[in-house]
């Protein structure tokens, strides 16, 4: 089945070479571009779903090497999250909704020179999470990066347990192949 998808031009961020987006469909999702009153949701939706990969990645290095490394984790990713609300983000912050709930975000960063787009920082809220959702929101940045000339789509994840549920959701939404990388850490 292939998913409906629709794009209303409007305002929006400078990149890519399509209409610029206001309000997009696909399947039972909407999507725009996010709002100042918006932060406080997103932020906790953020907080909530990445909670248990900052977890993971405590359990994974141990407490010695995590209160060091992992310090300023949590407070860095919800800096970044309030930067992409400046007016000179270079990456557009993108609202999914379902119905009149907000249900997630994404963010797009599309490159005009070399016509790669990337989806940044992104969470389902978990309440919502297991029902593909994440799927459709990656499907849909997908087609919203072609119509806009991009021709190659990334995102970064995790290979750890915690980071399995968005590997198969960026998987089913087209993404693949993937370059396998470690990070390893040595307590001094």
């Amino acid at each position: 089945m292939k998913d409906d998808f629709l794009r209303d031009g409007g305002a929006s961020g400078p990149q890519g070479s399509g209409p610029p987006l206001a309000i997009a469909r696909m399947g039972q999702l909407t999507f725009r571009p996010a709002r100042a009153g918006d932060m406080p949701l997103l932020q906790a939706i953020r907080a909530a779903a990445f909670a248990p990969i900052f977890a993971s990645f405590r359990a994974l290095t141990g407490p010695a090497i995590a209160e060091v490394a992992l310090a300023t984790a949590e407070a860095d990713q919800k800096a970044e999250l309030a930067r992409l609300f400046s007016a000179g983000s270079p990456e557009e912050l993108i609202v999914t909704r379902l119905g009149s709930a907000t249900i997630g975000f994404l963010t797009l960063a599309l490159n005009e020179t070399s016509r790669i787009g990337e989806i940044g920082l992104n969470a389902v809220d978990p309440a919502y999470a297991g029902r593909g959702f994440g799927t459709q929101m990656y499907r849909w940045a997908l087609a919203e990066m072609a119509a806009r000339g991009m021709t190659v789509a990334t995102v970064g994840t995790g290979g750890d347990a915690s980071h399995a549920p968005a590997r198969r959701a960026y998987e089913k939404a087209g993404f693949g192949p993937h370059l396998p990388a470690i990070w390893y850490y040595a307590k001094l």
